[in-house]
């Protein structure tokens, strides 16, 4: 079993906040590789309809992500949509072992890439110490996927007795 290194799924989920605003109505996604505790490469989701976390990580690997561990914010993707399944590219890429911090609650998913990886005879590992982490990268998505419904904001600006402006009228 290839050694675990925490400190890159820490690094997964902190760059997968780079996709702030722009992944919409995907999810923020990171993907750290790295062969023991040697780093070889990241990405994160950068806008939606363009290339995953993962494919954007194995890019720039190339040929060292061979026997190498991806570590992900979330469960690799494995449905065709505007991009190509993600667990297609990782066990391409000869990835041995993926870590990961969640499942995908989209339906599509939902353990079925962890599933296809282990088919592949690839070691996945969940540490569930970090969904935590993840779920607060993606709440609006998970809601939608979970639950069918957005995630709203509401800012209001009101005085402390719950009005517009204080009772004289100013």
């Amino acid at each position: 079993m290839p050694t675990i290194n925490l400190n890159f799924l820490e690094r997964a989920i902190q760059i997968a906040t780079n996709g702030l605003y722009t992944t919409r109505p995907n999810p923020r996604v990171g993907c750290v590789i790295a062969d023991k505790d040697v780093f070889i490469a990241e990405g994160w989701h950068e806008y939606a309809g363009e290339p995953h976390a993962e494919r954007i990580a194995l890019e720039m690997a190339g040929p060292k992500a061979q026997g190498a561990t991806a570590y992900v914010s979330l469960e690799p993707c494995c449905h065709h949509g505007k991009t190509p399944p993600c667990t297609e590219a990782l066990i391409q890429a000869g990835i041995k072992q993926v870590v990961v911090a969640m499942c995908d609650p989209n339906p599509l998913v939902a353990g079925k890439g962890l599933d296809r990886l282990q088919q592949a005879g690839i070691e996945v590992v969940t540490i569930a110490s970090y969904e935590a982490a993840a779920l607060a990268l993606n709440p609006g998505f998970v809601k939608r996927m979970t639950r069918g419904l957005p995630w709203v904001y509401c800012k209001m600006a009101m005085s402390i007795d719950g009005r517009c402006g204080p009772a004289s009228g100013k």
